[in-house]
């Protein structure tokens, strides 16, 4: 919910301590990972849809879950609000984990409030909202601005526990919320002291829980309000080009239309779900011409929020609970068939621990293919009479007859919903999607999912029986895959983990070992056979050892068969799943090889089957034929972000000269990228960092600022010694420490010896980090009256010169928010940091200036001009012009390396007019002549390079992502340290 303020703190306080002692009551196995599938995040849930502990939607009666009962004092915080309930649930952080900055975006919290109560914390713990931050205190009660984006962040020892609880509020909770305090702002501090709430023994309150939270069919007057809200707030941000936004007003003003009279014929009677679907994929296909070209204040796309918040909630069919009468209402004309939303999705399929989520992780690295970023437990279990509960706890197998056609379709919905790409960003369209999936249980299901996705395909994971049954005792043993921890008559020590198979009963009393392998054997007899009877076109067999063995060459045999793209090199081993225990190894089964001597021959004749299959290659891909009640795919569908890279002229030769490599980022795709050369050849290697901004290389290794942290990397060449091919990396940058600033808008980092100094923009200052705080302002110009962030000046560029920081950069000398914006083209400027003097002004969009051989550089990135400055005159003599808008600089002797990026759309500069098509990648320019003597071109989607930096004597690096596996390997020690290390580990470098 939009608040006016990003916290207030409401005055209550109750009692933390009390509360701590319920939660640690329901022992362990009452938490959930985190829906969203977030590292180190976990939930326990007291109020969810149907009451039901597990289920974390937000559509739906919202219910006590049994846990509540077993809460007293918690059902009396909760009444104590004097609102109607909704959704509640502890959220739970581990040492270190964050929340993951989002925007709370779903259709559910525009109009529900967000209550924190802290529970266990400790002051390290920060919560973030747009630019400011606050610790919230044990047993204090906040609310906060959900539309900003936001976070917690746990950086210390000790976990974080809130009780969080949406509300639609009743007038007695807003007149509570009036009397809060406000941070932030002119009222800050001003509010009634917290009333207590002690825990009272004889009080059992009966609490008001929301019963309704979608319409079957959203009426009109809604949809209006939600649009008007999302259209006016486009309206404010100021990058939106008018006449895009008069388009797709226009737009959407013709969808309302249509909307509001469709209502007056049919309200939301059935007789009028089929132009309802059809109305809503009207606005879909409008809303495909606007997609990534206009932006709300808070960042979010428009296109994408007018999706959740007014076309994906707008028809629930399966809310509906009545049987109307028939209408008398005209008949709409008839209406074109509907292509199918997800098309031939793909799903992995194999026993538990057979390294399925490393296949599904490495496969959905193709640009062609959508996930829910984990699996689909959740999302298949909450659909009524499918959970094992439901059926009184027979199993997780599914037969065709459970996909009637209700069932299938909110199946398909509730993926839909959940679908991203693989950088994380969900679909802007709503058809013809492929999928991607991968959960163990569906070794069970292969018959329901073949009848609820006629046109699927399935892939069979292989993997040796033993390594296989090995890894499942140790998954049992571990207790992080516990799957039905209250399963009736169940009462063994270790509770039932992994899949439930059919007569399971019978195992009960059994050894564990015996467990294991009859889980094993009940499920692989079952899906030989259910593959065995589909069309031999849609399935094959994956080879677990070929997967880790020769990765490249397995994704490109199975993404032939399935028919996507794979564009990516595979150049190393492949990282660690998720849910790896210990690191893979062909011997490992051995540790349990006393136990599974005596249950091998139990699952000898399916091990059999399975070995027999092994092997079997993927059938020929069949042409994919679009069926006669389907329209063709469009080819915008498959259109997801892909580029390429193309050397010229003399950069390998500069490169090898200098025994160096370049380090270049791009913050909207969210990628690093490494330029190589060897034997005049140029190799560029992508790698993912969200938002990768601002770079600098320092003495102790290299900081890349991106989505309000900054990273520090350092070269560890041991490492590098090992990646493959052996030999070939002459060093290795792995992560060893982050940041988290907030959003200061960080737009230049450079290091004045070892210290790292970054300009901030929102805040028109220079800063400096400490391990306590977001940042510590050093410098602002004279004409910046206060901190604030508001983005004044824009200080965009620093350069260090004889190891102090001299000079910065800046767009404009205001001091009103923003008020740079307002000459944008030529109210750029120059200032000497140590006297405060303008050096230059009248410049269009400085940037990146320079110190080098004794001569001061930086950009025009306006006019896509590298310049000199002269120090004495304050003139800018124009070295060359470039095609593109320039924006990153380096060095190598008389050569200059220049980062371009083509323009935005909206973009009104003097190089627009310079050149007939901008262009993306580093340019090299003989600084002596004024001469372009080579480049690094990227097409495609590669549209923006955001800095770059050169990596002296680093000729031939690699860079792992802060996710990356190699860092759960890789292990750095002090020298003395290192004499106590196994000699055969250890390897000084």
């Amino acid at each position: 919910m939009r608040l006016t303020k990003p916290f207030i703190r409401l005055p209550l306080q109750f009692d933390a301590e009390r509360l701590a002692v319920e939660i640690a009551a329901l022992g362990e196995s009452a938490w959930l990972p985190h829906p969203q599938g977030n590292q180190g995040n976990t939930a326990l849930q007291f109020i969810a849809a149907h009451g039901d502990p597990a289920n974390h939607a937000t559509k739906g009666p919202m219910l006590p879950t049994p846990h509540l009962e077993r809460c007293p004092y918690l059902r009396q915080l909760l009444a104590s609000l004097e609102t109607v309930v909704g959704r509640t649930r502890l959220m739970r952080l581990e040492p270190g984990a964050e929340a993951i900055t989002h925007v709370d975006t779903n259709y559910y919290w525009q109009e529900r409030v967000r209550i924190h109560v802290p529970v266990v914390t400790t002051p390290a713990v920060r919560f973030v909202c747009g630019d400011q931050s606050v610790h919230m205190g044990a047993g204090e009660c906040w609310i906060f601005d959900t539309w900003e984006r936001h976070n917690a962040i746990n950086d210390r020892a000790g976990q974080r526990i809130h009780l969080v609880i949406d509300t639609v509020g009743t007038p007695e909770f807003w007149a509570l919320v009036a009397q809060g305090e406000r941070q932030f702002g002119a009222t800050a501090g001003t509010a009634i002291p917290p009333r207590p709430l002690p825990f009272d023994p004889s009080a059992n309150p009966v609490l008001v829980t929301e019963r309704v939270n979608q319409p079957v069919v959203m009426s009109p007057w809604e949809q209006r309000w939600l649009l008007d809200q999302l259209l006016a707030e486009m309206d404010s941000a100021r990058v939106n080009p008018q006449a895009t936004r008069r388009e797709l007003r226009a737009a959407v003003t013709q969808f309302q239309q249509a909307w509001r009279a469709h209502w007056a014929l049919y309200g939301d009677t059935p007789a009028g779900w089929q132009q309802v679907e059809r109305l809503l994929g009207q606005l879909e296909q409008a809303l495909l011409p606007f997609d990534q070209r206009l932006r709300l204040p808070n960042g979010m796309s428009v296109t994408e929020m007018i999706r959740q918040l007014a076309l994906r909630p707008a028809f629930n069919p399966d809310l509906a609970e009545r049987d109307p009468a028939p209408s008398t209402a005209p008949s709409p004309a008839p209406i074109a068939p509907q292509r199918r939303r997800l098309e031939r999705p793909v799903f992995v399929v194999s026993s538990p621990r057979s390294g399925s989520s490393l296949l599904f992780e490495t496969l959905a690295l193709s640009p062609d293919l959508w996930t829910i970023g984990g699996e689909s437990h959740r999302v298949i279990e909450e659909i009524p009479g499918l959970a094992p509960a439901d059926r009184a706890w027979s199993s997780n197998r599914l037969e065709a007859s459970d996909a009637d056609p209700a069932t299938a379709n909110r199946l398909e919905q509730a993926f839909l919903e959940a679908l991203r790409d693989r950088d994380g960003q969900p679909p802007q369209v709503a058809h013809g999607l492929r999928m991607l999936e991968k959960t163990p249980k569906n070794a069970l299901r292969i018959p329901f999912l073949a009848a609820t996705f006629p046109d699927a395909y399935f892939i069979y994971l292989y993997r040796d029986p033993r390594e296989t049954i090995s890894s499942m005792l140790d998954a049992w043993r571990s207790g992080r895959f516990v799957t039905y921890p209250q399963l009736p008559d169940w009462t063994e020590a270790l509770r039932w983990s992994l899949l439930l198979v059919p007569d399971w009963q019978a195992l009960r009393g059994r050894p564990l070992a015996e467990i294991v392998a009859r889980q094993w054997q009940a499920t692989t007899t079952q899906l030989l056979a259910d593959l065995s009877a589909l069309p031999a076109d849609r399935w094959c067999v994956a080879s677990y050892d070929q997967l880790v063995a020769d990765p490249q060459r397995e994704m490109e045999r199975l993404c032939q068969f399935i028919g996507v793209r794979w564009d990516r090199p595979l150049e190393g081993p492949l990282p660690l799943s998720r849910h790896t225990l210990t690191s893979p190894a062909p011997e490992k089964w051995r540790h349990n090889a006393a136990e599974l001597e005596a249950v091998l021959p139990l699952v000898a004749e399916v091990a059999q089957q399975a070995r027999e299959l092994f092997g079997r290659p993927p059938a020929v891909r069949p042409t994919p034929t679009a069926s006669p009640t389907q329209n063709p795919p469009a080819p915008a569908v498959l259109r997801l972000p892909q580029f390429e890279s193309t050397a010229r002229g003399a950069l390998p030769e500069l490169l090898e000269m200098a025994g160096s490599s370049l380090l270049l980022s791009s913050r909207t795709l969210g990628r690093v990228v490494l330029v190589r050369s060897r034997q005049g050849q140029v190799s560029t290697l992508f790698r993912t960092l969200p938002q990768a901004g601002a770079i600098a290389v320092g003495p102790r290794g290299v900081a890349i600022e991106g989505d309000y942290r900054l990273w520090r990397f350092q070269n560890q060449p041991a490492v590098a010694q090992k990646l493959p091919p052996e030999g070939s990396h002459d060093a290795c940058l792995l992560p060893r420490a982050v940041h988290y600033t907030g959003n200061i808008g960080c737009r230049e980092l450079a290091f004045a010896g070892d210290e790292l100094w970054l300009a901030s923009a929102h805040f028109s200052c220079l800063a400096v980090l400490d391990a306590e705080h977001s940042f510590i302002p050093r410098w602002r110009p004279r004409f910046i009256s206060a901190l604030a962030p508001e983005d004044r000046c824009h200080l965009n560029g620093l350069a260090v010169a004889e190891g102090r920081v001299a000079y910065v950069t800046a767009l404009g000398q205001g001091d009103a928010p923003r008020s740079w914006q307002e000459r944008r083209l030529d109210g750029g400027c120059l200032i000497d940091v140590a006297s405060g003097e303008l050096v230059a002004s009248g410049l269009c969009l400085p940037s990146a200036p320079r110190w080098h051989e004794g001569r001061l550089w930086l950009l025009e990135s306006g006019r896509g001009a590298l310049g000199v400055v002269d120090l004495a005159s304050g003139q800018v003599e124009t070295v060359i012009q470039l095609p593109g808008f320039a924006r990153g600089l380096s060095f190598i002797g008389p050569y200059a390396l220049v980062g371009l990026s083509r323009l935005r759309a909206e973009a009104e500069l003097p190089v627009a007019a310079q050149i007939e098509q901008p262009l993306c990648g580093v340019w090299v320019v003989d600084t002596r002549s004024g001469q372009r003597i080579g480049s690094v071109r990227f097409s495609g989607d590669f549209s923006e390079v955001s800095d770059i930096a050169l990596l002296p004597g680093l000729a031939y690096p690699d860079l792992a992502e802060p996710e990356a596996g190699l860092n759960g390997s890789s292990f750095v020690l002090p020298t003395a340290a290192l004499e106590e290390v196994d000699p055969r580990l250890r390897q000084v470098g």
